[in-house]
């Protein structure tokens, strides 16, 4: 049914209805709608589609019981990872991850994994992940092999190149996240970046990552520029730097960051 099959009153009736659902799906679930001044109303036909389909997640997310993944894709036959021959892990793989994503189930990597061990991680450990009973057409469960084995070089290198340019730009805060509360309330952090009104950077190269259990160093090379607040001087640092980080609560952040020293200070 299209917009055309529903006149003025229908689609105020649908209007309606929708906030219905909203306010119960708030109150009931906890649900929370954002509402964005300026941009066009949602078409209610469309919205109604889609409070439905939360609705149905809703009431079978509380009502669901646990069960074995292997259970839920209905116990399909798969061979011991050690018996297959590497000319037929890639055709067993792919057999087995049309099965998952038949039944409703994603599996997805960050990183680069081999074949035989996306295909050991399926079969010996996420065969016998629990997870909730629901199948909702047209709805996937995602697994990240990452979140399972969390890569901590790639997990690094991300986080820490995110910190530089994010801590390089006077247009965002959301370098915060990526350094420790110690490190935020450190003079070295403040000071350094609030006497710059803008930076240019210029090249940026992690060289080096040293992994100790939650601790790492973090060597790289930047050419970067600084504009110092109010005036007509600007500062280029280039050459090597350093820095420490933690593994905090599931995720790396800096504790310690040393760029190198001045290359030169001129006017512009």
């Amino acid at each position: 049914m299209g917009d055309f099959d529903y006149n003025n009153d229908e689609l105020e009736k649908l209007r309606m209805e929708n906030e219905y659902k909203k306010m119960k799906l708030i109150l009931e679930h906890g649900a929370h709608f954002s509402e964005f001044s300026g941009k066009t109303p949602l078409n209610p036909i469309i919205e109604n589609e889609f409070l439905k389909n939360i609705e149905e997640f809703e009431n079978n997310f509380h009502h669901a019981e646990t069960i074995l993944l292997y259970d839920f894709i209905e116990r399909p036959d798969f061979a011991n990872v050690e018996t297959i021959a590497d000319d037929k892990i890639s055709e067993e793989l792919d057999r087995i991850m049309d099965i998952l994503n038949e039944k409703g189930i994603q599996l997805d990597t960050i990183c680069d994994v081999e074949e035989r061990e996306v295909y050991r991680f399926i079969t010996e450990e996420l065969f016998v992940h629990e997870m909730d009973n629901m199948r909702i057409k047209g709805m996937m469960t995602c697994f990240i092999y990452e979140e399972f084995h969390p890569n901590h070089e790639y997990d690094i290198k991300s986080h820490f190149t995110d910190a530089i340019y994010d801590f390089l730009s006077k247009n965002t805060d959301d370098y915060s996240i990526y350094f420790t509360l110690e490190a935020k309330e450190a003079s070295w952090f403040n000071n350094f970046r609030d006497a710059f009104g803008s930076f240019t950077l210029h090249q940026f190269e992690i060289t080096d990552v040293d992994i100790n259990n939650i601790n790492a160093s973090v060597n790289f090379e930047i050419d970067f520029t600084g504009f110092i607040e109010g005036s007509t001087i600007q500062q280029r640092y280039f050459g090597k730097g350093s820095a420490q980080m933690l593994y905090e609560d599931d995720f790396w952040v800096v504790m310690m960051l040393e760029f190198p020293a001045v290359l030169k200070e001129s006017c512009v």
